[in-house]
């Protein structure tokens, strides 16, 4: 059943191309390491970051989070199976007091170690009552145990309406390192060739550090990279801590906004979130 809801809803939103204000979600992982991560997101995340990885990541998970900073406050929750064998998907809805958007994600594992993956979403402006869709294409290749290498394009069908809204078309080139089996370094460059509002280029770059088998320290920096819970692109850092268990995952993460494009001063964000997998 839940394999037919997301089919029907990723073809469907693949054909409109209207825009509103973005509400984009990134998980406590994400923003502990400064926005990073595209290259290896781990259970529902790829739902958001890059559809592709969820072949690689062969679980059932459900998830919520909350998000709370200055302006207000994000709730979460998300789906994911990506133990079958003919696709792997996934669904997820974030609600703020500006709007909302359900984003879906599925992809298949084309040969060994590449996978490929579409994610659609819904944003909806509750002031306006505007309803964006739009498209993301991404693909994932696992080169050998120390490096994964992942390209992200984001707002796939960029319009003038669209760009007035702040969603331009992003290309990430994204990497994830393994000097160590304890460490992973992320690091997610970002492309936009028509984007205004300042640099074209930017990126996140952040570490994870494992302890004690199950418990996360993470870590990052961001320069002219996407801000999504205010809807900007800024500079920045973030930290993080996780602890992974047998069937569950809490984690908890600060994330600090020390300049903006739209010079609308310093945010502080702080985010948790809880998932269940098997």
């Amino acid at each position: 059943m839940i394999k037919k809801l997301l089919t029907t809803l990723v073809i469907g939103l693949g054909f409109s191309t209207t825009a509103t204000l973005a509400v984009e979600y990134q998980s406590p992982r994400v923003l502990g390491m400064g926005g990073s991560g595209r290259a290896a997101p781990i259970l529902t995340d790829s739902i958001y970051l890059n559809p592709s990885f969820s072949s690689f990541v062969q679980t059932y998970s459900l998830s919520g989070s909350y998000l709370w900073f200055d302006q207000g406050r994000n709730y979460n929750v998300s789906i994911q199976d990506s133990r079958t064998e003919m696709f792997q998907a996934g669904l997820g809805f974030t609600r703020r007091e500006q709007g909302a958007a359900f984003n879906i994600g599925a992809s298949k594992e084309v040969v060994d170690r590449l996978g490929i993956g579409l994610g659609s979403k819904i944003l909806i402006d509750d002031l306006t009552h505007e309803t964006t869709m739009n498209m993301m294409f991404s693909s994932s290749f696992i080169a050998n145990d120390w490096m994964y290498a992942s390209l992200i394009i984001d707002n796939l069908f960029e319009t003038d309406n669209s760009k007035l809204h702040g969603l331009y078309r992003n290309f990430y080139v994204a990497f994830k390192f393994n000097p160590l089996k304890e460490i992973g370094v992320f690091i997610d460059p970002i492309y936009t060739p028509n984007y205004v509002g300042g640099n074209k280029s930017g990126f996140s770059a952040g570490f994870e550090f494992a302890l004690l088998a199950d418990f996360y320290l993470r870590m990052g920096k961001f320069v002219d990279a996407e801000v999504t819970y205010i809807n900007t692109r800024g500079d920045g850092w973030g930290l993080g801590v996780g602890w992974l268990g047998p069937k569950v995952n809490f984690e908890f993460a600060l994330h600090r906004v020390t300049s903006d494009h739209n010079a609308s001063g310093l945010h502080t964000a702080h985010t948790t979130a809880m998932t269940i997998f098997f």
